[in-house]
C-alpha cells in the first residue's frame, strides 16, 4: 500500500507500507519530495515503491558514515575496485576513519573534518605498523583517497549534496629516484644466478627484459608466449586477497601489451616448458588450477604468489652481497637501460604498460635528461673541430 500527502507548496510526502510489526502495526517508509502536481508526485511514488521493493532504497535521514560504509562496500567497492585497492581502502576505513567518524551522520561531515583528519595524519605516532617516524606522503594520500572515494559515492547517490573532501588537497607525492643496476651489476647478478634453480633464472631475466611487475610475472601462462614472433603477452596479474587466497585480475590500468623477448631468453623458456610439460603429464589427475597453465608454478600447477617473489629476491641479493634494490626496481632497471641505449620513450612506455607516455616521462625524467646530456656530448668533437678550422 502506498499514498501521497501534500505537505506544502510543491511538496509531497510519499508513504509506502512495507509490512507489519509483531503488534500488527504498519511499518512505513516515508520520503518528502518536490513535485509540481499530484500526478508528478504519484510518478515519484511509483519509483519510490519500486526502489524499496528492489532493495535499492537507502534512507538518507540520519544515516551514519558507518552505515553507509556497509552500503558502499556491498554496492560499489566489491565490484568497482581492484582487489588490492579495495583491501587497502577497507584497512584504512576500518582502522583510521570509521573509529573516528563512523558515528557521524553523513550530512554532518564537513570539509573541516577532512582537513583535520589529514592534518592529524602528519603528526608523530600515526603509523600502525609499530615503527617510529611519521606517515609518508603516499600513505597520507592513500588515506585521503579512501575517505574521498566513500564520500564521492555518497554524493553521487544523492545521500549528501556535495562531497566535503573534494576541495581538500592531498599531499604532493614526490617520485623518488629509483635505485637500479648498471650493466656491470647486471652481469654480476646473472653470474650469481647460474648456481640457482633454472626457473628463478628465467623469472629474473623476464623481469629485467620486459619490465613486468611481480603480479604480472606470477600470472604469466604458457599460452602467453609466442615462440614464432618471439613475444610475450602481458594481459593479467595475480594478487592475494585476504580470506580468499590468490586471485587473477587485469593488469594495472587494464592495459594489455605485447613485449618482444631476447632470443636467448626464448630458448630458456622452451627448455623450461619441456620440463614443466613432463611434470604436468606425470600428475595430470591432481593438477590444480585446471583451466590455467602458469609458467611459474609448483609441481601441482599452483601459481607462485607475487609476494614470495620479492621475499626470495631479498634473500638472494643478501646472500650474494649484491647491491640492495627491490625486485620491483628490476622494472626501473629495464627502463633505464633502454633509455641509455637511445630507445624512444614511447616504445618504453608501451613495454612498461603505462597508461600515458607522460607517466614514463614523470618517472624517468631524470634518466632521460641524463641521456639527453650524453647525446649532446657526442657533438662536442664535431663543434671543436669546426672551431679549430676558423
Amino acid at each position: 500500500m502506498a499514498n501521497i500527502e501534500k505537505r506544502g507548496k510543491d511538496s509531497y510526502r510519499l508513504t509506502v507500507v512495507i509490512g507489519y510489526d509483531a503488534q500488527g502495526n504498519m511499518i512505513r517508509e516515508r520520503k518528502t519530495v518536490k513535485a509540481k502536481s499530484p500526478t508528478e508526485a504519484k510518478k515519484k511514488l511509483t519509483l519510490f515503491e519500486a526502489e524499496i521493493l528492489n532493495g535499492h532504497y537507502l534512507k538518507t535521514e540520519n544515516m551514519t558514515l558507518n552505515a553507509f560504509y556497509k552500503e558502499w562496500l556491498e554496492k560499489y567497492a566489491n565490484d568497482a575496485l581492484t582487489p588490492d585497492t579495495r583491501q587497502n581502502y577497507i584497512n584504512i576505513l576500518q582502522k583510521r576513519i570509521i573509529p573516528k567518524y563512523g558515528h557521524m551522520k553523513l550530512a554532518d561531515i564537513k570539509t573541516i573534518h577532512i582537513v583535520n583528519f589529514m592534518n592529524d595524519l602528519t603528526k608523530d605516532d600515526r603509523r600502525l605498523d609499530g615503527k617510529e617516524g611519521k606517515l609518508s606522503p603516499s600513505s597520507i594520500a592513500n588515506c585521503y583517497r579512501a575517505f574521498n572515494n566513500v564520500l564521492s559515492r555518497a554524493a553521487e547517490w544523492k545521500m549528501i549534496k556535495e562531497n566535503p573532501a573534494s576541495s581538500v588537497k592531498p599531499p604532493k607525492i614526490k617520485v623518488k629516484k629509483s635505485d637500479v643496476y648498471s650493466k656491470e651489476e647486471l652481469n654480476e647478478l646473472f653470474t650469481k644466478l647460474e648456481s640457482y634453480p633454472f626457473h628463478w633464472r628465467v623469472l629474473v631475466l623476464l623481469a629485467t627484459s620486459t619490465g613486468a611487475r611481480e603480479g604480472e610475472i606470477a600470472a604469466l601462462e604458457w599460452k602467453h608466449i609466442d615462440d614464432k614472433k618471439g613475444t610475450v603477452l602481458i594481459e593479467q596479474s595475480l594478487t592475494e586477497v585476504i580470506g580468499e587466497g590468490v586471485k587473477l585480475k587485469s593488469t594495472k590500468n587494464e592495459r594489455n601489451r605485447v613485449v618482444s623477448l631476447p632470443a636467448p631468453l626464448l630458448d630458456m623458456l622452451k627448455t623450461l616448458k619441456a620440463k614443466r610439460n613432463a611434470e604436468k603429464l606425470a600428475i595430470a589427475d591432481i593438477w590444480e588450477w585446471k583451466d590455467h597453465y602458469f609458467i611459474f608454478s609448483n609441481e601441482l600447477g599452483k601459481p607462485i604468489r607475487p609476494d614470495s617473489i620479492s621475499q626470495w629476491w631479498a634473500r638472494f641479493i643478501k646472500k650474494n652481497n649484491l647491491k640492495k634494490i627491490r625486485f620491483h626496481d628490476l622494472r626501473h632497471t629495464s627502463a633505464t637501460l633502454l633509455i641509455n641505449e637511445g630507445v624512444h620513450a614511447k616504445v618504453i612506455s608501451e613495454r612498461l604498460g603505462h597508461a600515458d607516455i607522460s607517466t614514463t616521462m614523470n618517472i624517468y625524467g631524470h634518466v632521460l635528461a641524463e641521456a639527453d646530456q650524453t647525446a649532446a656530448a657526442h657533438f662536442d668533437t664535431f663543434f671543436k673541430k669546426s672551431a679549430e678550422n676558423k
